[in-house]
């Protein structure tokens, strides 16, 4: 009976062992980890076209967006150090620890959510749109339904 119970429990404390480290935080090989480097490759080259595919978004407003991140990040020549995805939310969404130098030797880093969608990886590296800041709800500003279909918005 005592290596009965020895056993159980050994077993226990394997697979206790194997749950703590579900949240694997080695960098996997693949295209995770080539995605952040296109990143770093896209601010580079200053490559805003390249900055929007990565992220996933679309329209005129990604598109202010993804220059504006040029703008403030793009062509300073950097040189990575080190990538590390922790993958803490589960086997397709991370968070990417970029540390490089840039081409005047400053330090440079910065942590990016990384997810996977249909077996593609995305950065998110565009700021989430900005809010309507009225305070109000879109069903505020339009006019009333007669209830026989989607009410009108109206611009103001």
């Amino acid at each position: 009976m005592n290596r009965r119970y020895f056993a159980g429990v050994a077993l226990a404390a394997l697979l206790g062992l194997a749950g703590c480290n579900s949240g694997d935080s080695e960098p996997k090989a693949g295209s995770d980890r080539e995605t952040v480097e296109a990143y770093i490759t896209a601010l580079n080259e200053r490559d805003t076209e390249a900055l929007l595919k990565l992220d996933g978004a679309t329209g005129p407003a990604a598109e202010r967006d993804a220059e504006k991140v040029i703008e403030e990040k793009g062509g300073r020549g950097l040189v990575v150090d080190d990538i590390r995805i922790d993958y803490d939310l589960g086997p397709d969404v991370g968070s990417a620890k970029i540390t490089a130098k840039d081409n005047k030797g400053a330090d440079y880093s910065e942590s990016l959510t990384i997810t996977r969608d249909g077996g593609k990886w995305y950065l998110t590296v565009l700021p989430a749109p900005e809010q309507d800041r009225s305070g109000k709800t879109p069903a505020e500003t339009g006019e009333p339904s007669d209830g026989t279909g989607p009410s009108k918005s109206v611009p103001g």
